[in-house]
């Protein structure tokens, strides 16, 4: 299958909260990149198809230096066991808050890139 993502997705721990169709929803985050956020959700939480539909998200988590909101369309729904995983795209989003993200980017690779060069030792 051919990966249709132009940015890199980078695992979030941390919970998003969603404002779409005048109630309010929290979700556990899954993962981050400059362009959305994606969250894991029960099968009937949001309703019917609600993909195309606008809201605005707070996405919260340690690894941010401060809490990020954006607009967001909801982009893609897929059924991951008895959840879906839920893509939310950014429609509008400052560039203060992009800084934010990308940040935590360059967090994420600086610590795979550390983990890497790390050699065990033996005694």
């Amino acid at each position: 299958m051919r990966e249709r993502r132009r940015f890199n997705r980078f695992n979030l721990q941390g919970r998003v909260q969603l404002q779409l169709g005048g109630k309010l929803f929290e979700f556990p985050a899954a993962d981050i990149s400059v362009s959305g956020v994606s969250v894991m959700l029960d099968v009937a939480v949001l309703g019917a198809k609600p993909t195309g539909e606008v809201g605005i998200c707070t996405i919260e988590s340690p690894d941010l230096a401060c809490p990020v909101e954006a607009y967001v369309s909801v982009m893609r729904i897929r059924r991951v066991g008895h959840q879906h995983l839920v893509g939310l795209r950014f429609e509008s989003i400052s560039d203060e808050q992009l800084q934010v993200i990308h940040a935590y980017e360059t967090l994420i690779r600086a610590r795979a890139e550390k983990s890497s060069t790390t050699v065990p030792k033996h005694s």
